[in-house]
Protein backbone atom coordinates (compact mmCIF):
# COMPACT_ATOMS: atom_id res chain seq x y z
CA UNK A 1 0.00 0.00 0.00
CA UNK A 2 1.65 3.40 -0.78
CA UNK A 3 1.89 5.74 1.60
CA UNK A 4 1.78 9.10 -0.62
CA UNK A 5 -0.93 9.45 -3.16
CA UNK A 6 1.23 10.95 -5.37
CA UNK A 7 3.54 7.78 -5.85
CA UNK A 8 -0.40 5.73 -6.87
CA UNK A 9 -0.74 8.85 -9.18
CA UNK A 10 2.55 8.56 -11.45
CA UNK A 11 2.37 4.87 -11.46
CA UNK A 12 -1.53 5.31 -13.17
CA UNK A 13 -0.09 8.28 -15.16
CA UNK A 14 2.73 6.03 -16.60
CA UNK A 15 0.94 2.83 -17.33
CA UNK A 16 -2.26 5.31 -18.98
CA UNK A 17 -4.92 4.57 -16.40
CA UNK A 18 -5.24 7.69 -14.35
CA UNK A 19 -8.14 9.64 -13.87
CA UNK A 20 -9.26 12.66 -15.14
CA UNK A 21 -9.50 13.85 -11.66
CA UNK A 22 -6.25 12.09 -10.88
CA UNK A 23 -4.38 14.17 -14.14
CA UNK A 24 -5.72 17.61 -12.74
CA UNK A 25 -4.36 16.54 -8.95
CA UNK A 26 -1.31 15.50 -10.60
CA UNK A 27 -1.12 18.65 -12.45
CA UNK A 28 -1.38 20.91 -9.79
CA UNK A 29 1.61 18.97 -7.91
CA UNK A 30 3.87 19.54 -10.81
CA UNK A 31 2.72 23.49 -9.99
CA UNK A 32 4.08 23.14 -6.59
CA UNK A 33 7.76 22.83 -6.75
CA UNK A 34 10.34 22.93 -9.30
CA UNK A 35 11.17 19.26 -8.95
CA UNK A 36 8.06 18.06 -9.20
CA UNK A 37 7.82 20.07 -12.94
CA UNK A 38 10.87 18.33 -13.48
CA UNK A 39 9.79 14.51 -12.73
CA UNK A 40 6.49 14.92 -14.81
CA UNK A 41 8.63 16.44 -17.46
CA UNK A 42 11.23 13.52 -17.31
CA UNK A 43 8.30 11.39 -17.69
CA UNK A 44 6.92 13.37 -20.54
CA UNK A 45 10.36 13.30 -22.39
CA UNK A 46 9.88 17.14 -22.66
CA UNK A 47 13.57 17.72 -20.79
CA UNK A 48 16.91 16.98 -22.75
CA UNK A 49 17.34 14.35 -20.53
CA UNK A 50 13.86 12.69 -21.25
CA UNK A 51 15.02 10.93 -24.05
CA UNK A 52 18.06 9.50 -22.68
CA UNK A 53 16.36 8.41 -19.49
CA UNK A 54 13.89 6.73 -21.82
CA UNK A 55 17.06 4.82 -23.50
CA UNK A 56 18.35 4.19 -19.98
CA UNK A 57 15.85 2.25 -18.64
CA UNK A 58 14.99 0.36 -22.02
CA UNK A 59 18.90 -0.44 -21.68
CA UNK A 60 18.26 -2.11 -17.99
CA UNK A 61 14.99 -3.87 -18.71
CA UNK A 62 16.54 -7.12 -19.57
CA UNK A 63 19.28 -7.03 -16.83
CA UNK A 64 16.65 -5.70 -14.18
CA UNK A 65 14.22 -8.51 -15.44
CA UNK A 66 17.32 -11.33 -15.00
CA UNK A 67 18.11 -10.47 -11.78
CA UNK A 68 14.83 -10.71 -10.34
CA UNK A 69 14.04 -13.98 -11.82
CA UNK A 70 17.49 -15.57 -10.64
CA UNK A 71 16.56 -14.16 -6.98
CA UNK A 72 13.14 -16.53 -7.76
CA UNK A 73 14.42 -19.24 -8.61
CA UNK A 74 17.04 -18.76 -5.67
CA UNK A 75 14.18 -18.09 -2.83
CA UNK A 76 10.49 -18.83 -3.71
CA UNK A 77 9.35 -21.14 -5.74
CA UNK A 78 8.49 -19.72 -9.58
CA UNK A 79 4.37 -20.28 -10.04
CA UNK A 80 3.58 -18.69 -6.72
CA UNK A 81 5.87 -15.34 -7.20
CA UNK A 82 5.49 -14.63 -11.05
CA UNK A 83 2.68 -12.33 -9.96
CA UNK A 84 4.89 -10.42 -7.21
CA UNK A 85 7.85 -10.52 -9.88
CA UNK A 86 5.61 -9.32 -12.75
CA UNK A 87 4.46 -6.10 -10.12
CA UNK A 88 7.62 -5.54 -8.40
CA UNK A 89 9.43 -5.07 -11.80
CA UNK A 90 6.39 -3.10 -13.72
CA UNK A 91 7.17 -0.66 -10.41
CA UNK A 92 10.55 -0.39 -10.71
CA UNK A 93 11.14 -0.30 -14.50
CA UNK A 94 8.32 2.26 -14.57
CA UNK A 95 8.58 4.69 -11.38
CA UNK A 96 10.36 3.04 -9.04
CA UNK A 97 12.54 5.75 -8.52
CA UNK A 98 9.76 8.17 -7.86
CA UNK A 99 8.03 5.35 -5.09
CA UNK A 100 7.92 5.98 -1.45
CA UNK A 101 10.13 3.60 0.51
CA UNK A 102 6.91 1.25 1.44
CA UNK A 103 6.50 0.06 -2.07
CA UNK A 104 10.23 -1.04 -1.78
CA UNK A 105 10.16 -2.64 1.54
CA UNK A 106 7.09 -4.58 0.67
CA UNK A 107 9.06 -5.67 -2.64
CA UNK A 108 12.44 -6.47 -1.04
CA UNK A 109 10.14 -8.24 1.97
CA UNK A 110 8.68 -10.61 -0.13
CA UNK A 111 11.90 -11.64 -2.32
CA UNK A 112 14.47 -12.45 0.52
CA UNK A 113 13.93 -10.78 4.20
CA UNK A 114 17.91 -10.36 4.70
CA UNK A 115 19.03 -9.44 1.45
CA UNK A 116 20.37 -5.66 3.31
CA UNK A 117 21.28 -5.33 6.47
CA UNK A 118 20.78 -1.80 7.28
CA UNK A 119 19.03 -1.69 10.72
CA UNK A 120 18.95 1.64 11.05
CA UNK A 121 17.03 4.65 8.71
CA UNK A 122 19.57 6.50 6.84
CA UNK A 123 18.75 10.40 6.45
CA UNK A 124 19.32 12.44 3.59
CA UNK A 125 21.22 15.41 3.84
CA UNK A 126 19.85 19.23 4.53
CA UNK A 127 19.94 22.49 4.06
CA UNK A 128 22.77 23.44 6.62
CA UNK A 129 25.97 25.19 6.04
CA UNK A 130 28.41 27.34 8.27
CA UNK A 131 29.78 31.25 7.56
CA UNK A 132 32.93 31.97 8.44
CA UNK A 133 33.23 36.00 8.57
CA UNK A 134 36.27 37.85 8.07
CA UNK A 135 36.44 39.12 11.50
CA UNK A 136 36.43 35.47 12.39
CA UNK A 137 32.81 34.83 13.70
CA UNK A 138 31.27 32.04 12.63
CA UNK A 139 27.61 31.88 11.78
CA UNK A 140 25.43 28.06 11.47
CA UNK A 141 23.10 28.22 8.72
CA UNK A 142 20.20 26.34 9.17
CA UNK A 143 16.56 26.19 7.30
CA UNK A 144 14.91 28.05 10.98
CA UNK A 145 17.51 31.25 10.82
CA UNK A 146 16.27 34.40 9.56
CA UNK A 147 18.63 37.02 10.32
CA UNK A 148 20.45 40.26 9.04
CA UNK A 149 24.37 41.09 9.20
CA UNK A 150 26.26 43.58 8.45
CA UNK A 151 30.18 43.84 7.20
CA UNK A 152 31.81 46.08 5.65
CA UNK A 153 28.21 48.29 4.82
CA UNK A 154 27.59 44.70 2.96
CA UNK A 155 23.77 43.77 4.21
CA UNK A 156 23.79 40.09 4.43
CA UNK A 157 20.51 38.81 4.54
CA UNK A 158 20.17 34.99 5.58
CA UNK A 159 16.56 33.51 5.47
CA UNK A 160 16.79 29.49 5.57
CA UNK A 161 18.59 27.97 3.00
CA UNK A 162 19.88 30.76 1.26
CA UNK A 163 21.84 33.81 1.55
CA UNK A 164 22.20 36.99 -0.07
CA UNK A 165 24.63 39.62 -0.50
CA UNK A 166 23.69 43.20 -1.09
CA UNK A 167 25.92 45.95 -2.23
CA UNK A 168 26.31 49.13 -0.07
CA UNK A 169 24.15 52.15 -1.42
CA UNK A 170 25.83 54.42 -3.74
CA UNK A 171 26.15 57.28 -1.24
CA UNK A 172 28.03 54.91 1.01
CA UNK A 173 30.37 53.79 -1.50
CA UNK A 174 30.99 56.67 -2.47
CA UNK A 175 31.97 58.13 0.98
CA UNK A 176 34.09 54.81 1.56
CA UNK A 177 36.31 54.97 -1.65
CA UNK A 178 36.66 59.08 -0.78
CA UNK A 179 37.86 58.46 3.48
CA UNK A 180 39.93 54.78 2.22
CA UNK A 181 41.08 52.39 -0.79
CA UNK A 182 38.63 49.24 0.06
CA UNK A 183 40.25 46.43 1.51
CA UNK A 184 39.58 43.23 0.00
CA UNK A 185 37.72 40.83 2.48
CA UNK A 186 36.55 37.61 1.83
CA UNK A 187 34.05 35.40 3.61
CA UNK A 188 33.18 31.72 3.23
CA UNK A 189 30.56 29.42 2.82
CA UNK A 190 31.67 25.72 3.81
CA UNK A 191 28.57 22.98 3.75
CA UNK A 192 29.16 19.83 5.76
CA UNK A 193 28.90 15.73 4.59
CA UNK A 194 25.11 15.95 4.89
CA UNK A 195 24.56 19.21 3.88
CA UNK A 196 23.67 21.58 0.84
CA UNK A 197 23.10 25.44 0.06
CA UNK A 198 22.20 28.19 -1.87
CA UNK A 199 23.99 31.28 -1.78
CA UNK A 200 23.54 34.49 -3.92
CA UNK A 201 26.57 36.98 -4.23
CA UNK A 202 27.12 40.59 -4.33
CA UNK A 203 26.69 40.87 -8.07
CA UNK A 204 23.73 38.77 -8.15
CA UNK A 205 25.52 35.25 -9.07
CA UNK A 206 23.62 32.51 -7.68
CA UNK A 207 25.16 29.25 -6.16
CA UNK A 208 24.20 26.01 -5.02
CA UNK A 209 26.70 24.27 -3.28
CA UNK A 210 26.95 20.63 -2.78
CA UNK A 211 27.76 18.21 0.08
CA UNK A 212 31.19 18.57 1.51
CA UNK A 213 32.01 21.59 -0.81
CA UNK A 214 33.19 25.05 -0.07
CA UNK A 215 33.51 28.58 -1.73
CA UNK A 216 35.28 31.54 -1.14
CA UNK A 217 34.88 35.30 -1.93
CA UNK A 218 35.02 38.89 -1.28
CA UNK A 219 32.43 40.78 -0.58
CA UNK A 220 32.81 43.09 -3.02
CA UNK A 221 34.04 42.58 -6.82
CA UNK A 222 36.38 44.65 -8.08
CA UNK A 223 38.13 44.59 -11.78
CA UNK A 224 37.20 40.92 -11.89
CA UNK A 225 35.11 38.69 -10.02
CA UNK A 226 37.04 35.92 -8.56
CA UNK A 227 35.56 32.92 -6.24
CA UNK A 228 37.85 29.88 -4.83
CA UNK A 229 35.46 26.72 -4.97
CA UNK A 230 36.58 23.15 -3.07
CA UNK A 231 34.66 19.85 -3.78
CA UNK A 232 30.87 20.76 -5.80
CA UNK A 233 29.39 23.80 -7.06
CA UNK A 234 26.96 24.71 -9.44
CA UNK A 235 26.89 28.98 -10.77
CA UNK A 236 24.99 31.27 -12.44
CA UNK A 237 26.58 33.84 -13.28
CA UNK A 238 25.18 37.55 -13.59
CA UNK A 239 26.09 38.95 -17.12
CA UNK A 240 29.03 41.61 -16.62
CA UNK A 241 30.41 42.06 -19.80
CA UNK A 242 33.40 44.24 -18.04
CA UNK A 243 33.89 42.06 -15.32
CA UNK A 244 35.10 38.39 -16.19
CA UNK A 245 33.91 35.95 -13.54
CA UNK A 246 36.57 33.35 -12.62
CA UNK A 247 36.55 30.53 -10.37
CA UNK A 248 39.37 28.62 -9.19
CA UNK A 249 39.72 25.05 -7.82
CA UNK A 250 42.33 22.27 -7.82
CA UNK A 251 44.66 23.84 -10.14
CA UNK A 252 41.79 24.34 -12.68
CA UNK A 253 40.43 27.96 -13.68
CA UNK A 254 36.89 28.83 -15.62
CA UNK A 255 36.52 32.58 -16.84
CA UNK A 256 33.04 33.37 -17.96
CA UNK A 257 31.16 36.47 -18.73
CA UNK A 258 27.46 35.36 -18.18
CA UNK A 259 26.51 31.61 -17.97
CA UNK A 260 25.55 28.43 -15.78
CA UNK A 261 27.86 25.15 -15.10
CA UNK A 262 28.95 22.76 -12.82
CA UNK A 263 32.20 22.77 -11.17
CA UNK A 264 33.66 18.90 -9.59
CA UNK A 265 36.46 18.78 -7.62
CA UNK A 266 36.39 16.65 -4.37
CA UNK A 267 39.52 16.03 -3.26
CA UNK A 268 38.52 12.27 -3.08
CA UNK A 269 37.68 12.36 -6.92
CA UNK A 270 40.25 10.94 -9.67
CA UNK A 271 39.05 14.04 -11.91
CA UNK A 272 38.70 17.59 -11.42
CA UNK A 273 35.54 18.81 -14.13
CA UNK A 274 33.60 21.76 -15.45
CA UNK A 275 30.27 21.08 -17.44
CA UNK A 276 28.95 24.24 -19.27
CA UNK A 277 24.90 24.07 -19.41
CA UNK A 278 24.15 27.59 -21.39
CA UNK A 279 26.80 30.33 -22.73
CA UNK A 280 30.37 30.25 -23.23
CA UNK A 281 33.31 29.31 -20.63
CA UNK A 282 37.31 29.14 -20.91
CA UNK A 283 38.88 26.57 -18.88
CA UNK A 284 42.62 26.86 -18.31
CA UNK A 285 44.64 23.81 -16.29
CA UNK A 286 48.45 22.92 -16.40
CA UNK A 287 49.20 25.25 -19.56
CA UNK A 288 46.55 23.97 -21.55
CA UNK A 289 43.25 26.23 -22.49
CA UNK A 290 40.31 25.28 -23.97
CA UNK A 291 36.50 27.02 -24.86
CA UNK A 292 33.57 25.05 -24.07
CA UNK A 293 30.04 25.22 -25.70
CA UNK A 294 26.73 24.01 -23.85
CA UNK A 295 27.11 20.20 -24.15
CA UNK A 296 30.43 19.83 -23.11
CA UNK A 297 32.43 18.95 -20.12
CA UNK A 298 36.25 19.47 -19.40
CA UNK A 299 38.03 17.55 -16.80
CA UNK A 300 41.83 16.73 -15.46
CA UNK A 301 42.70 13.41 -14.91
CA UNK A 302 44.72 14.16 -11.52
CA UNK A 303 47.56 11.62 -12.24
CA UNK A 304 48.20 12.82 -15.59
CA UNK A 305 47.82 16.33 -14.94
CA UNK A 306 45.83 15.89 -18.88
CA UNK A 307 43.13 18.32 -20.12
CA UNK A 308 40.21 16.89 -22.09
CA UNK A 309 36.71 17.90 -23.28
CA UNK A 310 33.95 15.70 -23.89
CA UNK A 311 30.23 15.62 -24.76
CA UNK A 312 28.05 14.99 -22.00
CA UNK A 313 24.50 14.80 -20.80
CA UNK A 314 24.53 18.16 -18.85
CA UNK A 315 21.04 17.75 -16.76
CA UNK A 316 22.42 14.58 -15.68
CA UNK A 317 25.73 15.97 -14.33
CA UNK A 318 23.80 18.92 -12.81
CA UNK A 319 19.96 17.66 -11.76
CA UNK A 320 21.43 17.03 -7.93
CA UNK A 321 20.61 20.74 -7.78
CA UNK A 322 17.42 20.05 -8.40
CA UNK A 323 17.08 17.09 -5.78
CA UNK A 324 18.12 14.08 -8.18
CA UNK A 325 20.71 12.12 -8.79
CA UNK A 326 21.06 10.73 -12.20
CA UNK A 327 23.31 7.74 -13.42
CA UNK A 328 24.63 6.44 -16.57
CA UNK A 329 27.04 3.51 -16.77
CA UNK A 330 28.28 4.98 -13.65
CA UNK A 331 30.69 2.60 -11.36
CA UNK A 332 28.98 1.72 -8.08
CA UNK A 333 32.26 2.80 -6.62
CA UNK A 334 31.40 6.79 -7.83
CA UNK A 335 27.92 6.48 -7.04
CA UNK A 336 28.55 5.45 -3.15
CA UNK A 337 31.27 8.61 -3.07
CA UNK A 338 28.61 10.78 -3.60
CA UNK A 339 26.09 8.90 -0.73
CA UNK A 340 28.41 8.95 1.05
CA UNK A 341 28.92 13.10 0.96
CA UNK A 342 24.96 13.76 0.77
CA UNK A 343 24.57 10.62 3.65
CA UNK A 344 26.91 11.37 5.63
CA UNK A 345 28.32 7.95 6.02
CA UNK A 346 31.45 6.25 5.67
CA UNK A 347 30.66 3.05 2.74
CA UNK A 348 33.62 0.39 2.16
CA UNK A 349 33.44 -0.54 -1.49
CA UNK A 350 37.20 -1.92 -1.15
CA UNK A 351 35.58 -5.65 -1.98
CA UNK A 352 37.29 -6.31 -5.66
CA UNK A 353 33.75 -8.46 -6.42
CA UNK A 354 32.63 -4.92 -7.50
CA UNK A 355 34.98 -4.10 -9.67
CA UNK A 356 33.27 -3.34 -12.94
CA UNK A 357 29.56 -2.82 -11.71
CA UNK A 358 27.95 -0.05 -13.34
CA UNK A 359 24.52 1.28 -12.43
CA UNK A 360 22.13 3.30 -14.73
CA UNK A 361 18.57 4.69 -13.26
CA UNK A 362 17.52 8.03 -11.53
CA UNK A 363 16.40 8.43 -7.91
CA UNK A 364 15.39 11.16 -5.57
CA UNK A 365 18.02 12.67 -3.59
CA UNK A 366 15.85 13.05 -0.92
CA UNK A 367 15.03 9.28 -0.24
CA UNK A 368 16.90 7.69 2.49
CA UNK A 369 19.69 5.95 1.76
CA UNK A 370 17.91 2.89 2.67
CA UNK A 371 15.36 2.95 -0.30
CA UNK A 372 18.48 3.52 -2.51
CA UNK A 373 20.20 0.63 -1.36
CA UNK A 374 17.23 -1.62 -1.89
CA UNK A 375 17.05 -0.39 -5.92
CA UNK A 376 20.76 -1.26 -6.10
CA UNK A 377 19.98 -4.40 -4.82
CA UNK A 378 17.10 -5.43 -6.36
CA UNK A 379 18.61 -4.62 -9.87
CA UNK A 380 22.36 -6.32 -9.04
CA UNK A 381 23.06 -8.59 -6.29
CA UNK A 382 25.35 -6.31 -4.00
CA UNK A 383 24.57 -6.19 -0.21
CA UNK A 384 24.21 -3.34 2.00
CA UNK A 385 25.43 -4.05 5.67
CA UNK A 386 25.90 -1.96 8.46
CA UNK A 387 28.68 -3.05 10.54
CA UNK A 388 29.55 -2.33 14.24
CA UNK A 389 31.47 0.69 13.84
CA UNK A 390 28.47 2.41 11.63
CA UNK A 391 30.53 1.93 8.51
CA UNK A 392 28.28 0.40 5.68
CA UNK A 393 29.45 -2.27 3.68
CA UNK A 394 28.83 -3.05 0.07
CA UNK A 395 29.92 -6.34 -1.68
CA UNK A 396 28.56 -8.89 -4.39
CA UNK A 397 25.97 -11.63 -3.03
CA UNK A 398 27.89 -14.80 -2.80
CA UNK A 399 27.01 -17.36 -5.79
CA UNK A 400 24.75 -19.91 -4.98
CA UNK A 401 26.56 -24.23 -4.76
CA UNK A 402 25.02 -25.52 -7.00
CA UNK A 403 22.85 -28.57 -5.89
CA UNK A 404 24.08 -31.72 -6.60
CA UNK A 405 21.66 -33.93 -9.43
CA UNK A 406 19.52 -36.73 -8.53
Amino acid sequence: MENNPIDRLLRDYISGRISPEGMQELEAWSRESEENRQILDLIDGNSDLGSELSRMYRYDKERVWQAICEEDRRYMRRKRLFRTVRACAAVLLLIGVFVSGALLYEARERLDPNRNHLPTTVEPGTHRAVLELSTGEVVALTDTLRTELRERNMRIEIDGDRIAYRAPEASETKKNTESAPMEEVFNTVRVPQGGEYTLTLSDGTRAWINAGSSITYPLHFGRERRVTVCGEVFFEVAHDARHPFIVSAAGMEMTVLGTSFNVMAYDDEPRVETTLVTGSLRVEANGSQVVLTPGQQAGVEKASGFLDVREVNVEACTMWRRGLLVFYEESLRSICRKLERWYDVRIDTSSPSLDGVLYTGMVKRHETLNTIADLMNLTNDVVFSQQDDGTIRVVRKPRPKARPAI
